[in-house]
């Protein structure tokens, strides 16, 4: 069984609980919003194989799956022979995963939230199928750092993202990034993933996108 959690609603299947985030977290005491409920698991093999294939994992990389759900993409990472760290919130499918990820001695399964898990000081690369409602948080964390003792110089740490996006924000990424409001990074959407892609199908198609550091600008 394969599933990612994604799409518009990545909530929890019951009320005033997120999919990715308790009923309040903090993150510098400022009270993050629950998700809206609904998930979405990514379960098309040709995207998952497109995905693992243009991240360029390696064997000994160290790669953070945000979201990982019932590990649609962790497994396949996992056997590219690379360190992977699955994060997920909801603890029934942490434990599954857990269990599914026996196997793998190198895959460390975080029972935690993915808007205030600290990120690695050493490079890593991420491979995720986040929430649509936490896009623009998690992009702020990867891209620009945050107040979480995550300084800008610690998201330079980043090697590569490959993300599924909401369409829209996939566009609206690129965009801000060929206009320079990310200059320390390229940003390439490369496909879109039909909401088909998907089960049950989000009510809108998202994207491919990649991401790494970019050549200095002078």
């Amino acid at each position: 069984m394969s599933g990612q959690r994604r799409g518009p609603s990545h909530g929890s299947r019951g009320r005033g609980r997120s999919r990715n985030g308790s009923r309040a977290g903090t993150r510098s005491g400022t009270p993050l919003a629950p998700n809206p409920p609904g998930a979405h698991f990514l379960t098309d093999q040709r995207i998952i194989a497109q995905l693992i294939a243009a991240s360029g994992v390696c064997p000994g990389d160290l790669v953070l799956d945000l979201g990982a759900g019932y590990g649609a993409l962790t497994l396949p990472l996992a056997r590219t022979g690379a360190r992977v760290i699955a994060v997920e919130l909801d603890p029934g499918l942490a434990r599954t995963l857990t269990r599914r990820c026996q196997p793998y001695p190198q895959v460390t399964v975080v029972t935690a939230d993915l808007r205030t898990i600290p990120l690695p000081r050493r490079p890593f690369r991420v491979v995720a199928s986040p929430p649509f409602s936490l896009t623009a948080l998690l992009l702020r964390r990867l891209l620009d750092g945050d107040a979480q003792a995550q300084a800008p110089a610690q998201a330079a740490s980043l090697l590569s993202a490959d993300l599924i996006l909401e369409l829209g924000a996939a566009r609206g990424l690129a965009d801000a990034a060929a206009a320079g409001r990310h200059a320390r990074y390229d940003v390439q959407l490369l496909r879109p993933v039909r909401a088909a892609s998907f089960s049950p199908p989000p009510a809108r198609d998202a994207a491919h996108v990649h991401i790494r550091p970019g050549r200095k600008r002078r």
